[in-house]
């Protein structure tokens, strides 16, 4: 649905009536509890990564970012940089979500329920879709970026693996996938956003990642040679 203005609409400028107070609520609420954070976690499968074409270095990336404090934009990079940090030896409920199927938003282990107080199914038993959860760190000569979010679809493209052939992996086939990425360097596609929720100032989605072609690095990056070594 589409809304249009016309010379005979009707504008009310924080109109007093209860949808409007409910919606005020709803938008409050979402940006008290890091719902906002939950959408960009499930919209970055959305993105085109053929309109991604800016390469920066984590220095870059970081000073972009905060040009605008009062106003941050999300920033859609591409980035040459090593796996310093992949958890896939942690606990399998650090590795992997729950999401409501209807709102895709956290469902609560102890509870089972949606952490969306918007959701239509709130109060119901949430119907969950569960999905990877991961947490990388990506270095370059420039500097690290911490903790960045690697979930969804993006996670089991890259792993090569869904999350139902993961749970069954023994401990030293989870080793052996960490380290097919861990100090190799990639070539990622990040989604950002400044936010004062990070412990790093910065939100962080990989939007895609595969290990980089020595070639393509070297054509990006002429002074790559200032790069770590594989």
């Amino acid at each position: 649905m589409i809304a249009t203005v016309t010379s005979k609409t009707i504008i009310t400028v924080n109109p007093d009536t209860k949808e409007a107070n409910l919606l005020f609520n709803y938008a409050r609420e979402l940006a008290e509890t890091g719902g906002l954070d939950e959408h960009m976690d499930r919209t970055g499968d959305q993105v085109n990564l053929d309109t991604i074409v800016d390469v920066f270095n984590v220095h870059q990336l970081k000073l972009r970012a905060q040009q605008n404090p009062d106003k941050p934009e999300t920033i859609y990079a591409i980035m040459y940089a090593f796996i310093t940090t992949m958890n896939l030896d942690s606990s399998l409920s650090k590795l992997i979500r729950n999401r409501c199927a209807k709102c895709r938003f956290t469902v609560s282990e102890e509870t089972q329920s949606c952490s969306n107080v918007a959701c239509p199914g709130l109060g119901d038993s949430a119907e969950v879709i569960t999905g990877f959860d991961l947490l990388v760190d990506l270095t370059d000569h420039t500097g690290t970026l911490q903790s960045c979010n690697l979930s969804g679809t993006a996670a089991e493209k890259t792993l090569g693996c869904t999350v139902d052939d993961f749970v069954f992996l023994t401990d030293g086939q989870k080793t052996a996938l960490k380290w097919r990425f861990l100090l190799e360097r990639c070539k990622v596609y990040l989604k950002v956003l400044l936010t004062h929720k990070a412990r790093s100032g910065l939100r962080v989605n990989v939007l895609s990642c595969t290990l980089a072609d020595p070639g393509e690095v070297r054509q990006s990056l002429p002074s790559s040679g200032l790069l770590m070594q594989n």
